[in-house]
């Protein structure tokens, strides 16, 4: 049974209809369709599961009924990790209203709650932060107010140590009761609303962040005495999955009350690497991005070597390694590169049961390919890309952005997927020797500062499309658009690609058509400089390196600073940036 159709192209209905589809709630026509694919992947289908809606557009993803319902429940929006979304954002014609949140760290993902009964959603979010690495908040999308920054130092008696570094903590969980669970070091911490109440309650939904739990999981959770949580998403049967930096898999329960030791599920990709001390860490199989889930029980893992398929066995309450494939990649980080391999978190393509599906990835090779693997068992009659290619590599497509002589090119960012549609972005400077000066640790924060020189600026957006009916890939189009590390988005209501990028400078919105690649507006972020605390606030030891980047760009705290640019309710654009979030709102028509 199809949940959706595949298309290779993404762009709405044209004219009147058109603007009033996109000015209603989108509808639940498809919920039916959800529970029986729910049946028959061979999922169990509870009460929540009645309550999951699915937006009535094309190529969207299986609904996940242990997500909230709405616009942007999870890391990259769904378990399906695609960062693309149904409803409109920023809508062409119409005035934009800003308002920038000054938070002591970047929120590198943001995820919108469920309806209360007032109407009125709440925004959560974690911070990557020089202050307190466990630091939380809560905002409110109506008002665009602070409703709580939750730093552990300051509420709890005995609050855990600080571990600077990596990226744990970056991805995050809201499930469909409320919680936002993050998964940060060696941890896992679930907070709420602090009032209970009931769900619709508005002083529920602006009361302060309490935290619920704090669990910490066995020794045997973990690869290595240094490993730590990387990423995490939600699975269909509404168990937390999980991997950490030294490519341990698991799954956990959500609820808080049966998060025990007992009930932890752990596979190593690793294996007995894991405990022979002659193998240096480096050499192991790394994680540096998020992961994604289907409604299969497929985890897609991308390590520093290789794009790997878990499997989780609801019914048997375990997990299997299913197939690995390797990809091509050159170890070794600096400038923008946050970690070995590829840049990207899987974006699984294809929603349809009976179409092709596929996982993508970008790979880590100087010039920069979009890969595409076979996501379930491999077609019969497929023969492959040629001697010497792994045969579940179904495409490897260099990205050039329309440069047939560009020589480098490289992202930090998960690939865009709508339909059959991918979309990468370059983020790679103009010349990075500029941070070559600087301490590793300090070097793609550095890079990514330096994004907002036009004179160092990455620029380079391109479009590859899956052809079902041929099984072959190609470039759709390119644009010179500039979006230094920004995760991209695009919305099915408006046909539109979104991002926070720069021109001549200045930080703001970058709108493409997403059939096209033709520039439809760009919309300035506020243009305030950095607050005092920005400065203050940084490590002695970075101070250095980082004070005279900010002196020389003023504008930095609008720089996103890898955060994923993402579509809220009523018509919005929200993004993490260098001290704090941003919002763009759709204002008057002009």
């Amino acid at each position: 049974m199809a949940l959706a159709q595949g298309t290779n192209s993404a762009r709405p209905a044209r004219g009147s209809d058109h603007r009033r589809r996109w000015m209603q709630p989108v509808g639940v026509g498809l919920a039916s369709a959800v529970l029986g694919v729910l049946v028959l992947a061979g999922l169990p289908v509870d009460a929540s599961a009645a309550k999951c809606k699915t937006p009535n557009a094309a190529d969207e993803p299986p609904c996940n009924p242990a997500l909230p319902d709405s616009p942007w429940g999870a890391s990259h929006r769904s378990s399906y990790a695609q960062g693309s979304a149904a409803k409109p954002g920023l809508l062409p014609g119409y005035k934009v209203r800003k308002k920038h949140i000054q938070l002591p760290g970047i929120p590198i993902v943001l995820e919108f709650s469920d309806r209360y009964h007032d109407g009125g959603r709440a925004v959560w979010g974690s911070l990557i932060s020089a202050v307190d690495e466990r630091a939380v908040f809560k905002v409110d999308h109506e008002t665009g107010k602070l409703i709580d920054l939750y730093i552990p130092s300051e509420r709890e008696p005995n609050p855990p140590p600080v571990l600077a570094g990596g990226i744990s903590g970056s991805y995050n969980i809201l499930d469909r009761e409320g919680r936002f669970i993050v998964p940060r070091q060696r941890s896992i911490d679930v907070y709420a609303d602090s009032k209970e109440g009931k769900k619709g309650s508005r002083k529920r939904r602006l009361s302060p962040i309490r935290l619920a739990k704090r669990f910490f999981p066995p020794e045997s959770t973990f690869c290595r005495a240094d490993d730590r949580f990387a990423g995490a998403t939600m699975t269909y049967d509404g168990k937390i999955a999980f991997v950490t930096e030294q490519g341990m898999v698991g799954t956990i329960p959500r609820k808080p009350a049966n998060m025990t030791a007992e009930k932890i599920r752990v596979i190593s990709i690793n294996g007995s690497r894991c405990s022979d001390s002659s193998v240096p860490a480096e050499e192991l199989e790394q994680i540096s991005n998020n992961i994604a889930v289907d409604e299969k029980g497929g985890i897609y893992v991308v390590t520093s070597d290789r794009m790997r398929k878990v499997k989780w066995m609801k019914g048997k309450s375990e997990l299997a390694l299913r197939w690995s494939a390797p990809y091509e990649s050159e170890r070794g980080t600096g400038g923008i590169r946050l970690g070995e391999g590829s840049g990207a978190t899987p974006s699984l393509m294809g929603t349809a049961t009976n179409k092709d599906r596929l996982v993508v990835i970008t790979e880590g090779h100087p010039v920069m390919k979009v890969a595409m693997f076979w996501r379930d068992g491999i077609p019969k009659g497929w023969k492959g890309l040629g001697p010497g290619t792994d045969r579940r590599l179904a495409c490897t497509k260099p990205i050039r952005f329309g440069d047939p002589k560009l020589t480098a090119s490289a992202s930090e960012q998960s690939v865009l997927v709508r339909g059959y549609a991918a979309v990468a972005v370059q983020n790679l400077l103009q010349d990075e020797s500029v941070v070559a000066h600087a301490p590793g640790i300090f070097q793609s924060a550095l890079a990514a500062l330096y994004g907002g020189d036009p004179s160092l600026a990455p620029h380079g957006v391109e479009r590859v499309d899956w052809r079902p009916g041929e099984q072959k890939c190609r470039s759709r189009w390119s644009s010179n658009a500039s979006i230094p590390n920004s995760v991209p988005t695009m919305s099915q209501a408006t046909g539109l690609f979104y991002a926070v990028g720069q021109m001549k400078g200045k930080w703001g919105v970058r709108a493409l058509d997403f059939d096209s690649g033709r520039s439809r507006f760009f919309a300035r972020a506020p243009s305030a400089p950095c607050d005092e605390s920005v400065f203050t606030d940084l490590p002695e030891i970075a101070k250095p390196f980082v004070l005279p980047v900010l002196e020389q760009l003023p504008n930095s705290c609008e720089n996103s600073l890898f955060a994923a640019t993402e579509v809220g309710p009523n018509k919005t654009i929200y993004t993490g940036t260098f001290a704090g979030l941003t919002i763009y709102r759709t204002g008057k028509p002009r």
